[in-house]
């Protein structure tokens, strides 16, 4: 059974890097640029007239640049014109933790975050996950709140295949029954689950607490970052004092979890029920 390592501390860590989510996103795009144009981290110092070590810091987060470093990082290493103006934001506002995102800003944050992310674990007590769905199960989701009925799920952002791929979703036996869908939505729910998402989802107990869904994204050298989707708000919570409870209540669900098997068993017998 796999486990979710969630007990990363910067304290206990000597290769722990950045000092903030912006601080780390900021670094992590900036070495990715110098990669994708071959430059080594001296061939970059010498034509940024910096010395390597200083490069090097900034390339792991341990130090942030300056704007008018950013500026020339920028043009020698051809970051495209549109990311430009993130990275001074993140830049300016590196000493900050935690983020909330409200609705109408877009998930290009959320993206960030799940492209540098070696790991994600879920946890879903209402309904099922969206990279999960299909997309009868998605319109009736839309349906049955307040977005705009019969809408399709929006195409897969790039970031989100690559965040499935690294994806295990711990579910709540409730997400797979609610009065609003049909009977023929979740035979095709649950055959999905079944067919497509097996390997990388387990049941829980029906006894587990309802506690609101949440997800941990794991990253080399940084602390847990929990993720909070509310009516459209993502908040990111990266300060361990913020992360500590979800982090132990993930733990938990993770040893409480039904095995695969008995996973697959309990949607066989769902699917079953579903069909009477």
């Amino acid at each position: 059974m796999s486990t979710v390592n969630t007990t990363t501390r910067p304290q206990d860590d000597d290769t722990f890097r950045a000092k903030t989510l912006r601080g780390l996103l900021l670094a992590r795009e900036l070495d990715q640029a110098r990669r994708a144009r071959g430059f080594s981290t001296r061939d970059l110092a010498q034509a940024m007239s910096m010395s390597p070590a200083m490069v090097n810091r900034v390339m792991t987060g341990r130090r942030v640049p300056t704007a008018l470093e950013i500026g020339g990082l920028c043009a020698v290493l051809d970051v495209p014109a549109a990311r430009r103006p993130l990275l001074y934001e993140r830049r300016a506002t590196a000493d900050r933790t935690e983020w909330i995102i409200h609705p109408g800003r877009g998930r290009t944050i959320v993206h960030d975050v799940e492209a540098i992310a070696d790991a994600i674990t879920w946890f879903a007590s209402d309904l099922i996950p969206q990279p999960l769905r299909t997309a009868a199960y998605h319109r009736a989701v839309e349906q049955s709140t307040d977005h705009t009925p019969g809408a399709d799920p929006p195409p897969a952002h790039q970031a989100e295949q690559a965040a499935l791929r690294i994806s295990r979703f711990l579910l709540h036996p409730r997400v797979l029954r609610h009065p609003a869908f049909t009977g023929e939505v979740l035979r095709d729910q649950l055959h999905h689950l079944l067919d497509v998402h097996l390997p990388r989802i387990r049941l829980l107990p029906g006894s587990t607490a309802a506690h609101p869904g949440f997800r941990v994204l794991t990253v080399g050298h940084f602390p847990p970052i929990v993720h909070i989707e509310q009516l459209g708000t993502d908040l990111l919570l990266e300060n361990p004092t913020a992360t500590t409870r979800h982090a132990e209540f993930l733990r938990h669900l993770d040893a409480t979890a039904l095995t695969t098997p008995a996973t697959r068993d309990t949607l066989r017998h769902l699917l079953t029920t579903a069909r009477g």
